[in-house]
């Protein structure tokens, strides 16, 4: 019977340069949190107030948005809230409508601007148009002018 001494267990060199490695790891965690929480505190204050200080009156942008070259389609008209539907699994498109005098009212939907501070104003809307299944116009608001 042959026995043989290899050990089983073989030790690691430890380096210099896998001390570094992590050493600038560790650091750079380290770092970057730091650097994301004095930037999420000294940041200004993103969320939009419609209430004033001294509790006075609600004061609306007269423009919201991004610029008009992005938007190629628009629309004038006054803006209401669209009703809830009658039947809770009824598909319906846009959040708002745009009654327009003598055409065809617009569906309206919008990520960017909050639709919801316009209601009962007269409005222009720059946008895009998209594929609507049920209304006769549904866009994507991207853009709000108060025109009253």
């Amino acid at each position: 019977m042959i026995i043989q001494s290899n050990a089983l267990l073989n030790r690691f060199s430890s380096t210099p340069l896998n001390r570094i490695f992590l050493i600038i790891l560790v650091s750079s965690v380290i770092l970057g949190v730091g650097v994301g929480y004095f930037l999420s505190s000294t940041a200004p204050n993103r969320k939009t107030s419609t209430s004033s200080n001294n509790g006075g009156s609600i004061e609306i942008p007269k423009n919201a948005g991004t610029d008009k070259r992005t938007f190629r389609d628009f629309a004038e008209g006054t803006l209401q809230k669209k009703s809830a539907p009658k039947k809770t699994d009824e598909y319906v498109e846009g959040t708002h409508v745009l009654v327009r005098a003598g055409a065809v009212p617009v569906a309206l939907t919008s990520s960017v601007v909050d639709l919801s501070e316009y209601e009962g104003k007269k409005i222009v809307v720059y946008g895009e148009t998209q594929k609507a299944v049920k209304e006769g116009w549904l866009m994507d608001v991207g853009m709000v002018e108060v025109k009253e």
